[in-house]
């Protein structure tokens, strides 16, 4: 037969003692849905008994004895024994019993294992195959879910461990950078009037190199060029090129 299916309640793997399976069940060729319910002296509603039926619905996968937990949604504890009673009562043509069952120790540690396969980020139903696949080839699935939290546990240790190096790092690298900035803020400080004086000392000294090269470029022109004619000084003689020597031939 097929496993229930759960319709509500614990979230597919989660580890729980319980799962709560949610049966359809239908009126059959009389009217009736063949159902007797109970209630313990906990003040827990249970199924009494599950008559046969012809109207072909899923109370095979209904156990005498399991704890109701809600008809359609409503519980036992918003609505009581009787109020349940009367719910069935009044339905129409099907309900939707949910019980709660406890699972087996296989199943539990299978469950166990997917929670913790989907802690380490495998998805939900390649989790919940990973751990059928465990159970069915006999591996202990309550040793397999804690190696999985085991490996969560050092992930998350490793996760913070880099984190925290990241922020050290980070802190290092900052304290360092404002040290060296501080550094060239005080050498720019204390270099600017030696530079100031020195731009100046340059400054002088081609000022002074520029008067020198004029007052003898001033010398040389006296002392090449001709003093200038006076009044009544006979002109200068006509320069004649120089002569060259015959040659005969």
């Amino acid at each position: 037969a097929a496993a229930p299916t759960p319709s509500g309640g614990t979230p597919a793997g989660r580890a729980d003692a319980n799962d709560v399976v949610g049966v359809r069940l239908s009126r059959d060729s009389g009217g009736l849905f063949r159902l007797v319910l109970k209630r313990a002296e906990s003040g827990e509603v249970y199924i009494g008994a599950l008559l046969p039926s012809d109207s072909g619905d899923g109370r095979a996968l209904l156990r005498e004895g399991e704890v109701v937990a809600a008809i359609d949604g409503l519980t036992a504890g918003a609505a009581g024994f009787e109020g349940l009673l009367a719910h069935v009562k009044a339905a129409e043509q099907s309900i939707l019993l949910e019980v709660r069952r406890r699972r087996q120790p296989q199943e539990e540690g299978g469950a166990a294992l997917a929670h913790a396969l989907g802690r380490l980020g495998l998805g939900q139903e390649a989790a919940a195959g990973v751990a059928s696949a465990a159970v069915e080839r006999g591996i202990d699935p309550a040793a397999a879910a804690g190696l999985a939290e085991n490996l969560h546990r050092k992930g998350e240790e490793m996760k913070l461990g880099w984190q925290n190096a990241a922020t050290q790092i980070g802190g290092w690298w900052r304290d360092r950078t404002e040290a060296a900035q501080e550094k060239i803020e005080a050498i720019k400080q204390a270099a600017g009037p030696a530079l100031r004086e020195t731009s100046e000392e340059v400054g002088h000294t081609l000022q002074q190199m520029r008067e020198e090269v004029a007052l003898k470029a001033e010398g040389v022109l006296h002392r090449v060029a001709p003093p200038p004619a006076r009044p009544g000084d006979p002109p200068p003689p006509p320069r004649t090129p120089p002569s060259r020597p015959l040659c005969v031939a």
